[in-house]
């Protein structure tokens, strides 16, 4: 079984192709569940060139239902990927609280106001001592995010990598990542392999196969998402995904409802 659980929208201002097109393509290519996950516009004035705004969010809801209704045949989620913004996120889930969602996604994209993943600002990477306060900042918020208890999946999970760009030493960062897999076990929360690195500069699969045993060996979860901003997307490189689960030791993966996870098989 298959599920895409990362697939974002044209609110998101950096998406294209209507939402039924992104339906339409799991269907043809034999996907049985997806999810719509598109940034959250919350805390409101946070990166909003690259995510709908609060106005636009009912917009999203409706549309998710809309398509659940008009797609009968494939499970449709409604999902969120909400950024983790450090000493904000009372103002995010006072909304978000209220909301019935399926899952929801929490990502790091920023080291407090470095948008290290953003290629306008690639060229930070060189300055001296950059790369390994990225790479410890970017885990520091991590593990918080995963304590606070507030999501089901950890999104892109090595994503500092993107550029290719990886501190002298990773001994500090397998003992972070080592701490924040036990406290994700702790919630019940599952990791996402997710193929859109095959699409970026660092051409690998987030997270890395050693990442992901050690998600395995901690009794963290696993989901499958491709971070779709075209249809073309959905469900990219899904059989190297597979191929890295199977590697990291998972023949199941995470079915969400109402935030509750069923373990399905692999493949």
């Amino acid at each position: 079984m298959l599920i895409d659980y990362h697939i974002h929208t044209y609110l998101c201002k950096h998406a294209d192709g209507a939402p039924e097109e992104y339906v339409e393509t799991a269907i043809m290519r034999g996907i049985s569940e997806i999810g719509f996950s598109d940034h959250c516009p919350l805390p409101v004035g946070f990166d909003s060139k690259y995510r709908m705004t609060v106005d636009q969010f009912p917009i999203y809801r409706m549309m998710v239902s809309d398509l659940k209704r008009r797609f009968p045949g494939i499970k449709i989620r409604y999902g969120l990927e909400v950024d983790w913004v450090d000493g904000r996120m009372d103002e995010v889930f006072g909304t978000l609280d209220n909301e019935t969602f399926d899952y929801l996604i929490g990502s790091v994209h920023y080291t407090d106001d470095f948008p290290f993943d953003n290629p306008d600002f690639a060229d930070k990477w060189n300055e001296k001592d950059f790369i390994r306060k990225v790479w410890n900042r970017y885990f520091e918020l991590l593990l918080e995010m995963v304590q606070s208890g507030k999501f089901d999946i950890i999104g892109h999970f090595d994503l500092p990598k993107k550029f290719g760009y990886y501190p002298s030493s990773m001994d500090k960062i397998r003992k972070m990542v080592k701490n924040i897999f036990k406290a994700a076990a702790k919630n019940n929360m599952a990791v996402e392999i997710n193929t859109a690195g095959l699409r970026k500069p660092v051409r690998e699969l987030y997270p890395s196969l050693e990442i992901l045993r050690m998600a395995n060996e901690a009794g963290v979860k696993l989901v499958l998402g491709s971070d779709s901003h075209t249809p073309a997307e959905i469900a990219a490189n899904f059989a190297e995904a597979v191929e890295l689960a199977k590697s990291a030791g998972y023949d199941k993966i995470c079915s969400f409802n109402q935030r509750k996870c069923t373990l399905v098989p692999l493949g």
